[in-house]
């Protein structure tokens, strides 16, 4: 039974720096300035003995809420795309398939870590993000799996997803990409950890985080 738990935090970034928002444009701009918008993101981190044993292969949700897939063959992957067509879903999963080869080592640090998360930009002023990972801990270092397990590891790895509403306000969701499931536990919970992890993913400043 797997005993994994889904990482769920609210990102209030209240006034960040103007150069997050959004540059003004010419006339015939303006009635797309007035529409409030949103950044998403997919997001997946493995760690380099995943891609010794297994194929990886990501399913997500393109910005017309279609299934797309692509082959992954870096640590790490990234897919983002702005929208001002709310309700919006994004949604992700790391598919990981066993390498059929004999293992070569005994054991494996094993790592996949997949995030969906978005930044929303009101037209009336303010932005706010809203994140959620398939691990309860993104900067947890890899666990050590046994050669004889890395084919039950793999088959664990859950997906993740969420709604946003035409508020840009979120919730976690599971997303059928077929094989695929979905774990959730409690929460929102603030975590600092997560809030810069989520900034990081979208290239802002750490110090929109702040600990209560």
């Amino acid at each position: 039974m797997v005993n994994k738990t889904l990482l769920l935090v609210s990102i209030l970034l209240c006034g960040l720096t103007a150069g997050v928002l959004s540059a003004c444009g010419d006339d015939d701009d303006k009635d797309d300035e007035k529409k409030d918008s949103m950044e998403a993101l997919c997001h997946v981190l493995v760690s380099e003995d995943v891609l010794k044993v297994a194929d990886v292969t990501v399913h997500y949700l393109d910005a017309k809420g279609q299934q797309a897939s692509e082959r992954m063959t870096t640590t790490e992957w990234k897919k983002t795309w702005t929208t001002t067509t709310l309700p919006a879903r994004i949604g992700v999963w790391a598919q990981l398939t066993p390498k059929t080869q004999a293992s070569a080592q005994d054991s494996y640090q094993l790592k996949v870590v997949a995030t969906a998360a978005y930044l929303f930009h009101a037209a009336e002023g303010g932005d706010w993000a809203n994140g959620w990972a398939n691990v309860t801990d993104p900067n947890a270092q890899p666990e050590t799996v046994a050669a004889a397990d890395v084919q039950k590891w793999c088959n664990e790895r859950p997906s993740i997803g969420c709604d946003v509403d035409d508020k840009g306000l979120g919730k976690p969701i599971e997303v059928d990409f077929g094989g695929n499931f979905w774990l959730f536990e409690s929460g929102p919970f603030f975590d600092n950890d997560f809030c810069e992890w989520i900034m990081g993913l979208f290239f802002l400043p750490e110090d929109n985080c702040e600990e209560d």
